[in-house]
């Protein structure tokens, strides 16, 4: 009987960091993609880690967190327009006639 925890602890809150790990389960884009096809023991072994790791992040967390990254990226847009009309203004700076 095997008693291995072998549930995918994907949690559709699939986006990935620069290590290329899912912000939601932490498991690589390899380990999710290839899922279904991996060993029980292989399956078991990753959610330990994650386990190890603290869980998962819950869904509530997960949307909560993509929207401030969509606020956090219009935020950033609107900064770097107003860092454009500020050098526009500064432009070349002229001394006056004396």
């Amino acid at each position: 009987m095997n008693t291995h925890d072998t549930r995918n602890p994907c949690t559709k809150l699939c986006r990935y960091d620069a290590a290329d790990r899912c912000m939601g389960c932490f498991r690589t884009r390899a380990e999710v993609r290839h899922w279904k096809r991996l060993p029980d023991e292989t399956k078991a072994a990753i959610n330990a880690r994650i386990a190890a790791r603290g869980g998962t992040v819950s869904k509530k967390d997960g949307k909560r967190t993509k929207k401030l990254d969509k606020k956090i990226r219009k935020l950033e847009a609107k900064l770097a327009t107003l860092r454009a009309r500020r050098s526009d203004l500064e432009g070349p700076v002229v001394k006056a006639a004396e």
